[in-house]
Order: structure tokens, then sequence, then C-alpha cells
């Protein structure tokens, strides 16, 4: 199965066993988890790009630091992040930045979408467009799982990503 296939039923699949969450939207959002402020995590990424030609998988780990604001059930954010990747050929540094916007869909989960931009230490430049859901599982503490499509690069090369973090927001 592709890559692509692979993602889009495991995305599906994330999406479908939270739809419980989902059916019951808060009336206050105020209530339960507070996802206004600073946060701070650490995340991994498997990537598969390609410029026509094979397939080429990378991973990563990165460090990261955002922001978030909510005005009801809607939010706001942005983070950073830094990190290294592997692939079977080379390693190296890498960073980028990402705006999202989300819908509350009770106080514990998130559904959101995101663009972005990331730089690798090789010159390779790539907009990141995704989607993807965040989970309360701690008083401070949310997991995250998305899905980024990688494209509009200077170098040729497309891809496509899964990625899951953890999350401790500062109150």
């Amino acid at each position: 199965m592709s890559f692509l296939k692979s993602t889009l039923l495991a995305t599906a699949a994330a999406l479908i066993s939270t739809s419980a969450y989902a059916a019951d939207p808060v009336a206050n959002p105020s209530t339960g988890f507070d996802w206004d402020g600073f946060y701070a995590g650490v995340g991994v990424t498997g990537t598969s790009f390609s410029n026509g030609g094979p397939a080429e998988t990378v991973g990563f780990v990165d460090a990261i630091i955002g922001f978030n604001v909510t005005n009801d059930q809607i939010l706001f954010g942005l983070e950073g992040w830094i990190g290294a990747y592997a692939d079977s050929s080379s390693t190296g540094t890498g960073g980028g930045v990402e705006a999202r916007v989300g819908y509350l869909a009770n106080p514990d989960m998130l559904i959101y979408t995101g663009v972005g931009r990331y730089h690798f230490d090789a010159g390779g430049q790539y907009t990141t467009v995704g989607l993807g859901a965040e989970f309360v599982v701690g008083d401070n503490v949310t997991i995250d799982t998305e899905y980024k499509y990688w494209g509009w690069s200077n170098t040729g090369f497309t891809g496509h990503s899964i990625g899951a973090s953890a999350n401790w927001h500062f109150e």
C-alpha cells in the first residue's frame, strides 16, 4: 500500500475513533482544559518525498514551542520547531513555523488545520499544509497527530508526512 494511502487511512481511523467526542460540542469551553497560552513539546515525524522518481523516506525528531489563543470554540495558534532529520544517506537539521486554526470539539479535543514553512540546512524549503487532532491526556499535557502535504519547494520534491507530538502547556 502506498505511503499516501496508508497516511489517509490512518488519519481517517483516528478521526472516526474520536467522532464520539466531536458529537457533543461543549456549551462553555471555559470549563476543562485551558488551551490558551504557551506550550513546549517534542515530536516525531515520518515523511515520504519524491520528485517523480522513487520516494525517499525521512525521519524527524523536533523540539516544539507554540502559543494559542481561543475565542469561544475557535483556536488560533502559532507553532515553531527545530530538530534533526535522517534518511538512508544523510542527516541534518531543520526548522519551521506553522500557523494553526482549529475547532474545540469539546474541552479535551482540538481539530485543526495548519499552513507552515520548513527549511533544511541543506537548502530545501517547503510550504506545508496539514490537518490534525490534539487531545488532552493530563492536567497540562496534550498529544497531537497531524498529516502534512509538503510542496511548492525550491527542490522539485513534494511529500506527505504523519507526525505525533507530546506538548506541555504553561498556565
